[in-house]
């Protein structure tokens, strides 16, 4: 399924595995060969490489907002992600490798002495993944302090972009239809007090702590759906586990899956869930809303490989 040249380069490559033990979720069936790499220079290999000999693939971070087909998928998947941080600091910018975990460079931020990523705090996933999705919080989000990014286009060549050229948008970038894989990217960050910085994410590792699982014993990938565009030019969106609770979500079930006591935007994998028992669920809980308010919730997760009624998402991320 893969070239032989790929071998020579020394990476982690498995063949016939299941992806349950890539995502948050736990959920996922097999795909044919799964490649890991850690630098930006392994990734431009291994897509020059199977470009050249016409390889469907998907490209993946930590998992954190995925839901594999039960099914598998038939293509290769290639991970980026090291448990190593990649950071470069320069005054109050840093360059960050994109494989990098988006806790661990809120952490070397603070650190530094440098704010602006704070709100991250807690946050599962990579920084690639986090700028595709312009992951955020708390009415910010990554995309604000973005300078610039190195690309990988689909013809295997780097470009340089800056933050205008990536379209941020609420939870979403050109990123996301422009089949451009992330390398690196550089934040531009503002002085700021070291203990403040600390207290200040403690306190939203607390919050998150009361309202959120660890997806390490309660198995999900974070909200589920996109919060409700703000209905006036004042504040901010209004939080979708509201609508959902109100409507009596929680209470629902399919399978093994279903929805977190606490927060009723998440979906957990509590017994053995399939992919299908998760989608499933997530219609139902759209319906309530539905029926309650006259609101469309538009989900978040993205759903990759076959799943019944559900409306593949891995075109925007296979070449």
């Amino acid at each position: 399924m893969f070239p032989a040249k790929l071998n020579e380069l020394n990476l982690d490559i498995k063949e016939n595995v299941s992806l349950a033990s890539f995502t948050t979720f736990q959920i996922g069936g097999v795909c044919p060969c799964l490649i890991t790499c850690k630098t930006s220079d392994e990734v431009s290999q291994v897509v020059r490489i199977l470009r050249e000999d016409d390889i469907l693939f998907i490209f993946m971070g930590g998992g954190s907002n995925l839901l594999v087909s039960d099914d598998g998928i038939d293509c290769v998947v290639v991970r980026y992600l090291s448990p190593a941080s990649q950071i470069e600091l320069k005054g109050n910018d840093l360059k960050v490798g994109a494989s990098t975990l988006i806790d661990d460079l809120v952490c070397f931020a603070a650190a530094k002495g440098l704010a602006g990523l704070n709100y991250c705090s807690g946050i599962p996933g990579t920084v690639g993944g986090a700028i595709v999705g312009n992951a955020g919080a708390f009415g910010k989000q990554i995309g604000d302090v973005l300078v610039s990014a190195e690309l990988l286009d689909k013809e295997g060549n780097l470009k340089e972009v800056v933050n205008e050229d990536l379209a941020f948008q609420y939870r979403g970038s050109a990123l996301k239809t422009s089949y451009d894989i992330v390398l690196s990217v550089t934040f531009r960050l503002g002085p700021a007090n070291k203990e403040q910085l600390f207290d200040e994410r403690k306190e939203i590792l607390n919050l998150r702590h009361v309202k959120h699982p660890d997806y390490k014993e309660h198995p999900c990938a974070g909200s589920f759906f996109r919060n409700i565009a703000k209905t006036s030019d004042a504040g901010q969106r209004q939080a979708a586990g509201w609508f959902l609770d109100k409507a009596g979500a929680k209470d629902l079930k399919v399978g093994g899956a279903g929805v977190y006591k606490k927060h009723a935007n998440i979906i957990i994998n509590e017994n053995k869930a399939t992919a299908q028992d998760v989608y499933s669920l997530s219609r139902k809980m759209a319906a309530r809303v539905k029926q309650e308010f006259d609101l469309d919730l538009v989900r978040e997760v993205l759903c990759v490989g076959y799943i019944e009624g559900a409306e593949e998402d891995s075109a925007s991320i296979v070449w």
